[in-house]
């Protein structure tokens, strides 16, 4: 899905097959670990591509349909890291900022039209994430929380109507942090805690 017109194929194979999308999570993403000008530019542009405009893409597809039969479920998968700037992940998190940003948008485009749309935002979570960004370090101090507790609180997201929902009270607490200091402050304090232990 990085690869730009992947979900138009993957849409136009669905509609080949004659199948209707009622329910659109849009889940996938990666994320990046290091310090920015370290990073391979060609890998921070694949995961823009793939935390951002595929998620984008793959909702104009799908959306439209679900409008026009008044039913129908759009989660997007963003992140804490929505919450705040990320040192060492900035690209992940600006990315995981954008999901969070357009989905609220939509939420409250499609209010009343018969389309939930919820942003999910997780905090660290026992998957193979952290193993495909190359270090656990970005974990440090966080209790990871499991897919299947994500999961129920999508589920309680869509059923309250939320735009947005966090998994966890501790990571809800913590989403808090940016409405009562000033954002410099949060930005410093997000690097201290992200920071590579080879720093």
């Amino acid at each position: 899905m990085s690869k730009a017109g992947a979900p138009r194929q993957l849409a136009q194979t669905m509609g080949d097959l004659g199948l209707t999308v009622d329910i659109l999570i849009n889940n996938v993403g990666f994320g990046t670990y290091c310090r920015f000008e370290d990073m391979d530019p060609e890998r921070e542009q694949e995961e823009i591509m793939l935390n951002t405009a595929a998620l984008v893409d793959l909702t104009h597809h799908f959306l439209p349909g679900m409008l026009g039969r008044k039913d129908g479920i759009v989660v997007n998968v963003a992140s804490m890291a929505a919450f705040a700037p990320c040192a060492y992940s900035a690209v992940y998190g600006a990315s995981k900022a954008f999901v969070l940003s357009f989905t609220e948008a939509l939420w409250a485009e499609t209010r009343g039209r018969g389309v939930r749309v919820l942003a999910l935002c997780p905090g660290a979570t026992d998957t193979g994430f952290f193993e495909a960004v190359g270090s656990r370090d970005k974990a440090a101090g966080s209790a990871m929380s499991t897919p299947e507790n994500v999961v129920q609180a999508g589920f309680l997201g869509i059923d309250r109507g939320s735009s947005y929902i966090i998994d966890g009270r501790n990571n809800y607490m913590a989403a808090q942090l940016g409405r009562f200091l000033p954002r410099r402050r949060v930005a410093l304090i997000m690097e201290r805690i992200s920071r590579p232990k080879a720093h």
